[in-house]
């Protein structure tokens, strides 16, 4: 997809839950990983929640910033 079409909302939904959810489940699976072989519970599930959950507010942060509308250039030697 081109940079500055709009998607519908369905797929927006879908990749921003994709974003969001990937990098948190996978933090969650390798902290029960980890916990069942340190033989701990529940620092590394919470570890990885954490860390996936910063994972996906940069991944929203740089979905979002990749898809603003930009205004158009009007800077000195714009040709319409």
């Amino acid at each position: 997809m081109q940079r500055g079409t709009s998607p519908g909302p369905g797929r927006i939904l879908g990749e921003v839950t994709l974003i969001m959810a990937a990098p948190m489940l996978g933090g969650v699976v390798a902290g029960l990983l980890v916990d069942a072989q340190a033989g701990t519970s529940p620092i590394f599930v919470l570890s990885g929640l954490v860390l996936g959950s910063l994972t996906s507010g940069i991944g929203i942060w740089l979905y979002v910033r990749v898809r603003r509308p930009r205004p158009p250039d009007t800077g000195p030697g714009h040709q319409p």
